[in-house]
């Protein structure tokens, strides 16, 4: 109906109105941001800082940074998109000064408001649908949660989608369901609501690049340039770690079983540098996640589900 498609297209409108207005520049001046700063922990707590930017590579480059403070919001925003293209600084967005713009799917950073109350209220459906994982950042309580990897991330949203058919398909009545409406029809799969769990996996790179880069001094070129090594880097070892799995599986031929090996052979040990230089290679190679790690994920979750039955 007319109103149907008002309702659809309204959404639309004003994403592209808020990214006319707000999004965030393809070239980011590093003083507009945490790694300007004097020293480690001036702005920011440097766990905090170490967190927020691990967990943000571990997901992808995607982030919701939530706070009741529009400039302590925003200028964490600018420090995560420095970690992004200029394509994808492009499709990320500040926050608004004086009220708050809705969740929107598919942007990778974006800053949001706190109501009068103090809380934010995300569309589960929305933050389930996106296209990678999330890190969420709330810069209040210096919090950092991410959801689960990407092959983790797409079982859940195909699960998801096919609890959301059969509900469909279960409706009798031709009204219409709000599209942020979380369905509990399909017995066997009940979306776990705290989809964004603590960051589980330490890792090394980043963490010797903060230490690194605040030892240089700041408001020369020292900085920027140091961080364009660091993005430099983190893309050769994604691409090398394609590589390895290219050869491993003659081209993905055969399945890929040497994870052990891969981990001891190009020095990604610990898990969250690990998962930071698979993020990194999803981007260049989508589906390779799923590739990896599908046949042990598979095994598991229908484990634990067989067990959550009894």
């Amino acid at each position: 109906s007319y109103d149907q498609h008002i309702l659809e297209i309204v959404p639309i409108m004003e994403l592209l109105a808020s990214m006319k207005t707000h999004s965030v520049p393809e070239d980011i001046d590093i003083k507009d941001t945490v790694l300007n700063d004097d020293d480690i922990g001036d702005s920011c707590h440097e766990d905090f800082l170490h967190k927020a930017i691990s967990s943000h590579l571990q997901t992808c480059g995607c982030s919701i940074v939530v706070g009741s403070n529009p400039e302590k919001v925003n200028k964490i925003v600018r420090t995560l998109c420095l970690f992004l293209t200029p394509a994808e600084r492009k499709c990320s967005r500040l926050c608004k000064a004086d009220s708050s713009f809705k969740y929107d799917t598919g942007l990778f950073v974006q800053g949001l408001l706190k109501d009068s109350t103090g809380s934010f209220v995300l569309p589960f459906r929305q933050v389930l649908y996106s296209p990678y994982p999330t890190t969420h950042i709330d810069v209040d309580i210096n919090t950092v949660k991410q959801m689960p990897p990407c092959h983790e991330h797409t079982y859940n949203q195909r699960r998801y989608m096919r609890s959301e058919l059969s509900a469909l398909w279960k409706t009798d009545c031709e009204e219409d369901i709000p599209p942020d409406t979380v369905i509990h029809t399909d017995e066997t799969f009940t979306p776990d609501l705290n989809i964004f769990q603590d960051v589980m996996h330490k890792d090394t790179l980043v963490k010797s690049f903060i230490d690194e880069v605040f030892m240089l001094k700041p408001g020369l070129s020292l900085r920027s340039t140091y961080l364009a090594q660091f993005l430099l880097l983190l893309h050769r070892k994604a691409l090398a770690l394609l590589k390895y799995i290219e050869d491993e599986t003659q081209k993905g031929k055969k399945p890929f079983r040497s994870l052990r090996n891969l981990k001891t052979d190009l020095d990604l040990t610990v898990e969250g540098d690990l998962h930071i230089v698979m993020a990194f290679a999803e981007k260049l190679r989508a589906g390779l996640h799923s590739f990896v790690f599908a046949k042990s994920m598979y095994t598991s979750m229908q484990e634990r589900d067989v067990l959550m039955s009894f």
